[in-house]
This record gives C-alpha cells, structure tokens and sequence, in this order.
C-alpha cells in the first residue's frame, strides 16, 4: 500500500513498532489497523535513492487493503504453494526477531509433521480437515525447504507418477 507520514508519524511507527501515517484526508494521525486489528508490524525502513519516500518493510496482523486483499495494489498473485515456500525460505535467511518459522530447525519441523499429520487424520469436520491440512503443509513445506527441496521438484514428481499411471492404462 501506500500511505504518507510526517515527522510525527515516523516518530510514533518506532514507539509502537507498528506503521503509521499521516491522513491527508482528515489531517491526524492513524495507525494502521487501529479498527481492524490489521495493524503492519515494523520490521525495517529504507529510503529511496533520492531519499524522497521510504519503503517499510512489514509483518502484516492481516489484509492490507480495506478490501480484504493482501495488497492495495492488484498484483494479480494469488497465494500458491511456490509463494508459501518463499516466505518460508526468506524467514530462515533472514531471521527476524519473533518469527516462528525461524525456530524451525530440523527436529522440531519434523516432530511438527508428524503431529499434524496425526491431527489431519483425527479431524472430525471439514473445518478442522481444512486447518490441520493447512498445518500439514506448512510444516511440511518448512522441511522441504531445510532439506533443499522446492515446491517444483514435488509437483515435477507428481506429474511423473500420473503421467506413469496414464501409460499404464492405456
């Protein structure tokens, strides 16, 4: 998204660690998320090259746009299997304080499969099939990614299987 600050609003995004702006609109100041909870925790600021604009770089509570959409701006992505193993592969790079993903080393990420696993074949409805499934695959995703494995070469391996089992049974 894009949003306009002041001195004031710089000020109050490092008190908080939480951006803020300055609304034009009704000229105050807002944090964002302070009536939907989807507030953007701080992780860094930059400046531009002419140092005229300053790219935030945040952990979001939640959608960013008042849409409901991740992003103000229609990227056009919508969140695949490949954008989840970035985002996991980045927290393990660049660890940042009070990442989960980052905690993940090789035990834990595997004794977390093997507890989701077990929770997706307990689930009793479809709610909690579609949590647990969720679960699974994150984790699953984490170990992939520690053991050097991308999202690409599984679904090249599925394609393999199926396109195996079509020779078969023609």
């Amino acid at each position: 998204m894009t949003g306009y600050a002041d001195h004031e609003a710089l000020y109050e995004t490092f008190k908080r660690e939480k951006l803020c702006f300055h609304s034009r609109t009704r000229n105050t100041l807002w944090m964002k998320g302070e009536s939907s909870g989807n507030t953007l925790g701080l992780i860094r600021l930059r400046a531009d090259c002419d140092r005229d604009a300053i790219l935030a770089t945040v952990d979001p509570a939640g959608p960013v746009c008042h849409t409901g959409a991740w992003s103000c701006f229609s990227t056009g992505r919508n969140f695949t299997w490949d954008f989840l193993q970035k985002i996991i592969a980045d927290r393990f790079r660049n660890p940042t304080p009070g990442s989960y993903t980052a905690t993940l080393n090789d035990e834990l990420v595997r004794e977390k499969v093997m507890e989701e696993a077990e929770e997706l074949c307990t689930a009793k409805t479809r709610e909690e099939t579609v949590w647990e499934a969720a679960d699974l695959l994150y984790f699953a995703t984490a170990l992939m990614t520690r053991a050097g494995v991308d999202v690409k070469d599984v679904l090249a391996e599925l394609e393999r299987r199926h396109l195996l089992q079509q020779g078969r049974q023609k």
